[in-house]
């Protein structure tokens, strides 16, 4: 992963000469799972950063001449990284402080979420049609192979707690999850079980491409009490 040294001026360091480590530099193809709408669920993108600032989105489309759409110009004020997709309303952040590319989207009454890993293989932004073979490689779809419930927690419960967990993660070519991440956690009570369940969770392996790239993939989790059973 690449580390932006100021953000204030990508690729530059600061004016005493000191540079900021631990800052995600954005300018490359990530892959990345957009999640939070309810109308379409989890969405499987590509987005590419230029290092001209120019923002381009790729997902499966029946345009096979064009499947990179521009974005909005990307920014970065205070190391928070925006853009904007003026076709769905969406604005888009990500604090760039945090191990993995995402963030949120917002529209004026809808929010959700992003989370990415690095696309892993160059993809040729220049010849579309070329390119478009390739990011339905990368974009193809995670098969569950087992999906572990959490349990209801006996303390929360007792409580009367209900809640919300997301957790985000990169799943290898094996199918195996690596690297899981809370990106919403209602209440503490819930992060054990639920980490516990999606640890014990797997996808079908995809052991068909040389050097095939890691996939990125969310879970949600709803905890409620007349759920219970």
């Amino acid at each position: 992963m690449l580390l932006l040294a100021a953000c204030s001026a990508p690729g530059q360091a600061q004016q005493d000469g000191s540079t900021d480590e631990g800052v995600i530099d954005p300018r490359d193809t990530w892959t990345c799972v957009l999640y939070g709408n309810p109308a379409l669920g989890d969405e499987r993108v590509l987005l590419s950063f230029a290092p001209d600032q120019s923002t381009l989105m790729a997902k499966p489309s029946v345009d096979e001449a064009r499947p990179w759409a521009p974005l909005s110009r990307w920014q970065v004020e205070d190391e928070i990284l925006s853009f904007r997709d003026s076709r769905t309303g969406r604005d888009f952040q990500a604090n760039l402080r945090r191990s993995t590319l995402g963030g949120e989207w917002r529209t004026l009454n809808t929010l959700g979420g992003w989370w990415c890993s690095e696309a892993g293989e160059e993809v040729d932004l220049g010849i579309f049609a070329a390119a478009e073979d390739e990011s339905r490689a990368m974009l193809a779809p995670l098969i569950p192979a087992v999906m572990a419930t959490p349990a209801y927690p006996r303390q929360a419960i007792r409580e009367a707690v209900e809640g919300r967990v997301v957790l985000c993660f990169v799943v290898d070519p094996t199918g195996e999850l690596r690297d899981p991440e809370f990106v919403e956690l209602s209440d503490e009570i819930f992060r054990a079980t639920s980490l516990d369940a999606l640890m014990s969770s797997k996808y079908q392996p995809w052991l068909d491409r040389v050097n095939a790239a890691p996939r990125p993939g969310c879970r949600s989790f709803i905890f409620q009490l007349d759920r219970i059973f």
